[in-house]
């Protein structure tokens, strides 16, 4: 599997127009301690019979009745009174590796509501640690098509499931957690501002060579600094070759690679962003330049 991959001479000419691509130029991020929302509504009762019954799964009815937590909505709505009064937005993406905490709350749209214009709303799930650097690949495809000049990737991560996963599945949950990154269009003419790379079918010993490999095709000169997210720490065949300047906190599969940005963007050179999903066999990196002076 490949993600972004670079265009063949002369795919341009054929094809539509290219627009002028992204930049990452804003970052928030956020751990939520346990919040209010509850499991009692019939409607979401219902709902989570139906679905757990088809996937062969026992519901937790301690966490149904007592149990509460943090919807994606409210989580995405503390980042955007973070990130402050936001301009006309074309696109937001929603990335997440587990389900709300409310599966029948209409996250994208009660959140597009706070933003003026009216964005296309899409959403990355099913993909694991994968989600967040396929959402941004997915903006950046639509800004290249379409001529978006300004998205919103949130990605959002939350423990709190009334039912019994296996002891031995992929997710190990630290807690709740949330993270927005605002693209903005570069001028033309200027290279993307973000570049993603994505691999498939890698188990731990071909992932740190695979890393190597898209690294030194994102950064040739091998100045940016690596922040690596906590699946690069899988085993031994995971060496990334470089060092890490920062690795993110286990526990938050969708979030933890984004939340290295929120701490601060890069300024003076690029950052390579990296995550590897043990699970799916997946390896993701994205080159993250400096936002251009407005």
């Amino acid at each position: 599997m490949s993600v972004s991959a670079p265009e063949r001479a002369g795919a341009a000419a054929r094809g539509p127009a290219r627009h002028p691509g992204l930049a990452v130029t804003a970052a928030a991020h956020g751990f939520f301690p346990t919040g209010t929302a509850r499991l009692d509504s019939p409607v979401d009762r219902t709902y989570l019979l139906d679905q757990t019954g088809h996937a062969g799964l026992a519901l937790d009815r301690a966490v149904l009745e007592g149990a509460t937590g943090n919807r994606f909505q409210d989580m995405g709505a503390d980042l955007l009174d973070r990130l402050g009064p936001q301009p006309a937005t074309d696109l937001m993406v929603l990335a997440y590796a587990t389900p709300d905490l409310l599966p029948t709350t209409l996250t994208a749209p009660t959140l597009a509501e706070r933003l003026p214009g009216r964005p296309l709303l899409l959403a990355v799930t099913d993909q694991g640690r994968s989600a967040p650097f396929s959402a941004l690949a997915l903006a950046q495809s639509y800004a290249h098509r379409h001529g978006f000049r300004r998205a919103l990737v949130l990605a959002f991560d939350q423990t709190l499931l009334p039912y019994r996963l296996p002891a031995d599945g992929p997710l190990h949950l630290a807690g709740d957690s949330a993270a927005a990154l605002v693209l903005e269009a570069v001028d033309a003419g200027r290279p993307d501002g973000y570049r993603v790379r994505q691999a498939g079918g890698l188990d731990p010993r071909q992932a740190g060579r695979a890393l190597r490999e898209l690294a030194a095709e994102l950064d040739p000169r091998g100045t940016a600094a690596l922040l690596a997210g906590p699946g690069l720490d899988a085993g031994p065949g995971t060496d990334p070759g470089r060092p890490v300047a920062r690795r993110a906190p286990a526990g938050y599969p969708c979030t933890a690679p984004l939340s290295l940005l929120a701490e601060g963007l890069p300024t003076g050179a690029p950052v390579l962003l990296a995550e590897y999903d043990p699970a799916l066999g997946d390896l993701s990196v994205c080159r993250v330049d400096p936002a251009p002076a407005p």
